[in-house]
């Protein structure tokens, strides 16, 4: 008996999907990477007769991941694509299992849609997609960067005067697992140094000395997945010389706004991540309606903030439930994009 139930379980699994018209599945352009490689790893998710779903994010040990397109919709003979792309990149050698992605639907079958009371016959159920496996190479020895690249440098000045600061800028070039200059610090005899400026992709130093010095080359030594060979770049290096003299308070002046700047960045970064959080967190509780009601008092607070958003709120107050779904993801791309 038990097995004969076990039989009817996987029946209705495999069944369901055909019946009500909708599937979840994944699949990634590269099984056999090597560390540090770009995997490009895409899911589609197929409906055509859904009230809601809930499609979940990839979060897999040993990669990083990042979201490239997200809910990229296409509609066909009154069928939906939803299609999601992200980018995974192996911190880890061996054989690593990507786990089936789940998602959450909610539908009603097609012989009450023309009830009146139809959301009580509304059927919830989970899906998954099929489970990937990759087999992924080591560096060679000694290496962690893979990618291709090139470094620039520049300086505003060859030559200063004692408390006046040198500008060293470093910038990276091409693509990889190397994401930033976060690992780049610099180590001069008789020098004072500051990271004053911080971006993705590039890095600058307030050098400060009162005497000559040299700024050495900066090294980068990577592993081309193209070529499969270890590639080596190198900047040049800058001769700085150093004339005349500046008061101990100039320098300490210097010194302290060049603290101030970096304790201001600091406050803005942490600003910028805590209203990222924020929005996420928002958009999430939106996804959860599942009403009018709900959502109205999730945004009824943004009247009069956007023309289009408050167009829309109006639109959500006197709508019929049939319509309620398209202005649900109106107002939640509207505040992906604000």
């Amino acid at each position: 008996m038990p097995m004969f139930l076990s039989k009817i379980s996987l029946l209705f699994t495999l069944v369901t999907p055909l019946l009500y018209g909708y599937s979840f599945s994944m699949q990634v352009d590269n099984v056999q990477p090597m560390v540090g490689e770009t995997v490009h790893l895409t899911t589609h998710f197929r409906y055509d007769n859904l009230e809601e779903y809930d499609l979940a994010e990839p979060d897999y040990e040993h990669f990083n991941i990042a979201l490239v397109d997200e809910n990229e919709t296409q509609e066909t003979n009154n069928t939906w694509l939803v299609t999601q792309r992200y980018t995974l990149i192996a911190q880890k050698a061996g054989t690593l299992t990507l786990h089936p992605l789940k998602a959450h639907i909610e539908f009603i079958p097609l012989k009450y849609q023309k009830e009146y009371n139809k959301n009580h016959y509304l059927q919830k159920q989970d899906i998954a997609t099929q489970a990937l496996t990759l087999n992924i190479s080591p560096l060679p020895q000694g290496i962690q960067v893979t990618g291709d690249y090139t470094l620039q440098t520049s300086i505003d000045k060859n030559q200063s005067t004692q408390g006046s600061p040198v500008q060293f800028t470093v910038s990276l070039i091409g693509e990889g697992n190397l994401e930033n200059l976060n690992y780049l610090t610099l180590h001069i005899p008789h020098t004072t140094i500051y990271e004053t400026n911080i971006t993705p992709h590039s890095k600058t130093f307030s050098i400060l000395s009162n005497q000559d010095y040299t700024i050495p080359p900066i090294i980068l030594k990577y592993f081309n997945q193209k070529s499969k060979t270890v590639m080596l770049t190198s900047t040049a290096s800058y001769a700085i010389a150093i004339h005349g003299g500046t008061s101990c308070a100039y320098v300490l002046w210097v010194m302290l706004f060049l603290l101030l700047a970096s304790a201001c960045y600091g406050l803005f970064v942490l600003h910028t991540l805590r209203y990222i959080d924020k929005k996420r967190m928002f958009i999430k509780a939106l996804k959860a309606c599942k009403n009018k009601e709900d959502l109205l008092k999730k945004v009824a607070p943004f009247i009069g903030k956007n023309r289009e958003l408050t167009r829309l709120i109006y639109q959500l107050e006197g709508c019929e439930d049939g319509e309620f779904r398209r202005i649900k993801k109106e107002i939640i791309y509207h505040f992906k994009n604000v």
